[in-house]
């Protein structure tokens, strides 16, 4: 049986990393960290390098994603971007590892080292609870980001899965006249219970410059040179859809259109919730699926 001298590494991310690094050691567990955004964890961890982290610890806590490009670790404080490969190579038999959006190849790896894997987004609740924080994050982006109200304005909504209902439902919740535009006829059925319309994303399409805001969750290119060049000067479009998502960056920056992504919302605006969250999930993976 492995020893290891801590019981958790919490490395990489965001404020949500930071905050469950002292969650974690307030449960009287051995924690240490490495590559977090702040380095100032008030004395609740040890901060260490990532390979000392990957090496002594029985847990390792990554971020969520695991990765933003694929192929490099998520993280802002080291001066040199960590290949996912490095990382994976570091990891020893009878560890567990738990992030977010693992990619394949690095979780088999993972799984024929005998390492125990756990991707946080599988988990149907912090899921559940990821789409909140998102949708909460995207409207906090809306309001900061626009001269006008959300409250009866005309608000888009691309894509009708975990987020997009989430946010439509939200948006609804504040007075906004919504459009839910979708390619499914599945997911137009649904969205035809709660928004004010729906309609298939060629229509929507058409008609792009009735919008105050629109809101894309779809991880394909959507809003193309061609429909940017006839939204209304005053919109703000928010791309939350997985990479690569939904908007040519380039063609609105071009075309002046105030358009941008927005990754990473639970840790911007509910850092603490969201470790909380995560803490829960991994109290909860490592009592229904212990490590042999």
């Amino acid at each position: 049986m492995n020893s290891f001298r801590y019981d958790y590494a919490v490395i990489g991310g965001d404020m949500r990393q930071v905050y469950l690094t002292q969650l974690l050691a307030e449960e009287n567990k051995t924690v240490c960290c490495s590559a977090l955004c702040m380095t100032d964890t008030s004395g609740s961890a040890a901060s260490v390098p990532l390979e000392t982290a990957l090496g002594s610890s029985a847990h390792i806590i990554g971020p969520i994603p695991l990765s933003k490009d694929g192929g490099f670790f998520h993280q802002s404080s080291l001066k040199k971007n960590i290949p996912l490969k490095q990382l994976s190579t570091l990891l020893k038999p009878g560890q567990r590892f738990s992030a977010g959006c693992i990619p394949e190849d690095i979780r088999r790896e993972a799984l024929e080292k005998g390492v125990c894997v756990s991707d946080f987004m599988q988990d149907a609740a912090l899921a559940h609870f990821n789409t909140i924080a998102t949708a909460e994050g995207v409207i906090c982006e809306a309001i900061k980001s626009s001269p006008v109200n959300l409250h009866k304005s005309c608000c888009a909504v691309l894509g009708y899965g975990k987020c997009g209902r989430i946010l439509a439902d939200d948006l609804k919740r504040m007075f906004c006249y919504v459009t839910v535009a979708a390619s499914f006829e599945e997911e137009l059925a649904q969205a035809a219970i709660y928004a004010d319309e729906t309609l298939r994303l060629e229509s929507f399409l058409l008609r792009i410059n009735k919008y105050d805001f629109i809101f894309n969750t779809i991880p394909d290119i959507t809003l193309t040179r061609k429909a940017l060049s006839r939204v209304k000067p005053s919109a703000v479009i928010l791309d939350i859809a997985s990479a690569p998502g939904g908007i040519e960056l380039t063609a609105a920056k071009e075309l002046s259109v105030n358009a941008r992504s927005c990754p990473g919302l639970p840790g911007k605006y509910a850092p603490l919730s969201s470790a909380r969250a995560i803490k829960e999930t991994i109290i909860k993976n490592e009592r229904s699926s212990p490590c042999l």
